[in-house]
């Protein structure tokens, strides 16, 4: 079991260049009273409707079901099914015939008696933050120049300025009876250290800082307040909304001498999939813009949006 103290969390809510906000966040605001060490980012998706209303409807739907949680106790991958299925489930209600376009990605982050629970849907990202030591954990985005980069279509540094960069290949949308939603992908941590960030966001933060920067800055001997106002800062610009979230870890307990471990799974059905390799703790990570993951290209879902297919159907026949 694990004791994981945290500092005061503090986040951003902007909306860039867009006339319209469509990210929405959860606690929705910095000093949440009697909520659960829980958080979430979750960002419209673009050129669907109600993108907002999307958003919103699951961050609420799995701060609700998380209220009720006991996170005394370890945090479980068939404990994510039950809330992404209580999301999915909110979401479907909110549709009407008019907006079963709308749709949202999703990023999930939950402290527990276990260690951290990561989830993630579509293009917002996680980072577990380690200063001096690097990136330790990295979210890959289900995003069509990702898949790119992993086939060798693209190298990495192509994808930095794609301009199909703003195309995801996964997301939480109308899904309808007898079709299977996205999964999700996920991440058990238990190599949890004070002074440990994890930091969430979506994809408008990206366009204005790369994970040198993130990592540079959060290194800094300065206040958690004002690592995120200077990431606000640099996002408040972005051509997208831009929403974040940065948590740090003041203080691990544990009560056995388990060696800590990371694993990662797909929500769906508890198959280990590799997310993102640990660093090694006696040496400097060495960081690279983007930081990308090696493993095969899945193929884009249906339930990700009749744009998304009919894209990836143009460019690969």
């Amino acid at each position: 079991m694990m004791d994981i103290t945290l500092r005061q969390p503090y986040s951003f809510c902007q909306l860039g260049r867009r006339g319209n906000q469509e990210d929405a966040r959860f606690p929705d605001n910095d000093s949440p009273q009697g909520c659960k060490p829980v958080f979430v980012v979750c960002d419209g998706v673009g050129g669907q409707d109600k993108g907002e209303v999307a958003s919103r409807t699951v961050a609420d739907a799995i701060g609700k079901y998380m209220s009720r949680v006991d996170l005394t106790r370890p945090f479980t991958g068939k404990d994510f099914s039950k809330v992404l299925d209580y999301a999915y489930d909110a979401l479907n209600r909110a549709m009407t015939r008019d907006t079963r376009e709308m749709a949202t990605t999703l990023t999930f982050v939950c402290f527990h008696g276990g260690g951290v629970y990561c989830a993630h849907i579509g293009d917002s990202r996680i980072y577990h933050i380690r200063p001096g030591v690097g990136i330790i954990n990295q979210s890959d985005d289900h995003s069509l120049v990702n898949s790119l980069v992993h086939s060798g279509n693209i190298t990495p540094e192509e994808a930095i300025n794609h301009p199909q960069s703003n195309v995801i290949t996964r997301c939480m949308c109308y899904t309808p009876k007898g079709q299977s939603p996205s999964s999700a992908s996920t991440l058990e941590i238990k190599d949890v250290q004070a002074g440990d960030y994890f930091f969430l966001c979506s994809d408008g933060v990206l366009h204005k800082i790369d994970d040198t920067a993130l990592y540079n800055l959060l290194c800094e001997e300065i206040p958690d307040k004002e690592k995120i106002r200077r990431i606000a800062e640099a996002s408040r610009n972005s051509s997208d909304n831009n929403t974040a979230y940065l948590i740090g870890v003041e203080q691990v307990e544990e009560d056995t001498a388990v060696k800590p471990d990371t694993q990662s799974s797909d929500a769906s059905d508890g198959e280990m999939v590799e997310m993102v390799e640990s660093a090694d703790e006696s040496a400097t990570t060495p960081i690279t813009q983007p930081n990308l993951t090696a493993r095969e290209v899945a193929p884009s879902e249906a339930s990700a949006g009749k744009k998304i297919s009919k894209f990836l159907k143009s460019l690969f026949g």
